[in-house]
């Protein structure tokens, strides 16, 4: 297969990098995931010889690195000529190596000096693109000194509390975030107005991150009058969410990537993440229940898979738009091995859970009996993780099939 040859500038060179790694994260994160699941198995052959928590950490660290690759990736995008071509790539490399070091340490239980470092460096990148007065690029970096100052303060609260504050980078920090870029890639898929936008991701961001608070304090306790009323409130956000996102929908242009097909797939997830199992999870008496068990672990699953998707509708329309062809740069395949994969092993995960809470509050069934027990969900689970992965090599493989011979230009 002959590879297009396009022209790019240095600038357009550095955010084709960003996209690559990107993608790479993504490949890395899913082995990560299905081999941790493969280790929750009660009669796993490589007991002894591998660590389940050491693969859990490693995990982890990928997933936090693909999401904030790809707010930073899309915020450069959405900076423009306001980034210089010199601070373009300076920020590339910056956060490469920051990503080069951070999987090479993930092994070592250096976590809070990791994320200190990824605090330090995405201010320094929010510094880099301080200016314009694009409300896209307002909130995004808002939301970017929100994911910042939580991390670094996560390192100095007690355990609840900082339980509390990692709930609050993946339900509200990064969301805040990541709408910034779902409200510019509606203006380059649909035909909504700008101020409609605009006005749209102003009252969306702030019902989002009210919600994304509001599950996060879930983590501490909140009172009952304040939760039962929260009950009502999460899913009114989501729906809102919901009708902008379907309003750019139905209103295409002809923009043929598949970015509002990722980016409707992170609606679903963020309302069934968030209306529903957000709802739950704020409930006093079920929040204690939840704590440590699968049905919390499905609401952290379903919300990062909201933050990829997004994610991958920046990589799907930024690699168009580079590439200046108007094509599909990945196919459909992925979209509906991920959207399948991720969404049943939701399901799946939060139905174990709720054994788990059956078996060790109800049954008092011990721990070391409870894995044998669990075992037939957990093997349909994996298959659903498997799926997941699968797409998630395939639309990397799509990517690299499709990469263009890119020749620099400076004009």
């Amino acid at each position: 297969m002959t590879r297009a040859l396009i022209q790019l500038s240095p600038r357009g060179v550095a955010l084709y990098q960003f996209l690559t790694l990107i993608v790479l994260l993504l490949v890395l994160y899913a082995i990560g995931f299905c081999l941790s699941a493969f280790l929750e198995l009660p009669a796993d052959p490589n007991a002894g010889v591998v660590d389940p928590a050491l693969v859990s950490r490693i995990t982890l660290r990928l997933f936090k690195l693909t999401v904030l690759s790809g707010l930073v990736g899309a915020g450069v995008m959405m900076a423009g000529e306001r980034l210089s071509v010199q601070r373009c790539r300076w920020l590339l490399r910056l956060w490469t190596a920051l990503v080069v070091i951070s999987v090479a340490l993930s092994p070592f239980n250096l976590d809070g000096a990791l994320n200190l470092a990824a605090a330090l460096i995405l201010l320094l990148v929010l510094a880099a693109t301080i200016g314009g007065a694009a409300i896209n690029l307002r909130v995004w970096q808002i939301g970017l000194a929100l994911i910042a100052v939580s991390s670094v303060a996560a390192q100095l609260v007690d355990t609840q509390t900082a339980e509390a504050l990692r709930a609050f980078q993946i339900q509200a920090a990064c969301p805040f975030a990541a709408l910034s870029a779902m409200f510019w890639l509606m203006r380059r898929y649909s035909r909504v107005e700008a101020e409609w936008a605009e006005d749209g991701l102003k009252i969306v961001s702030v019902l989002i991150f009210l919600a994304g608070g509001l599950i996060s304090l879930g983590r501490i306790g909140l009172p009952p009058v304040i939760s039962l009323a929260a009950t009502a409130l999460l899913p009114l956000c989501y729906i809102i969410l919901a009708g902008h996102s379907y309003r750019a929908l139905a209103s295409r242009n002809d923009n043929a990537s598949l970015a509002p097909h990722w980016i409707a797939l992170a609606t679903l997830f963020w309302l069934v993440g968030g209306a529903f199992l957000g709802a739950l999870s704020i409930q006093p008496a079920i929040s204690e229940a939840m704590r440590g068990t699968d049905l919390a672990a499905a609401q952290e699953w379903l919300a990062g898979w909201a933050l990829l998707a997004v994610a991958l509708a920046f990589v799907n329309e930024a690699a168009s738009a580079l590439r200046g062809d108007n094509r599909r740069v990945t196919g459909y395949m992925p979209l509906w091995l991920i959207a399948f994969g991720a969404g049943l092993a939701t399901i799946v995960q939060a139905c174990r859970g709720v054994a788990e809470i059956y078996l060790r509050d109800v049954a008092l069934v011990a721990p070391s009996a409870m894995a044998e027990l669990l075992l037939p969900l957990t093997m349909v689970w994996i298959i659903c993780l498997l799926a997941t992965a699968a797409g998630s090599l395939m639309y990397a493989l799509g990517f690299w099939l499709r990469r263009p011979r890119i020749r620099v230009v400076n004009g």
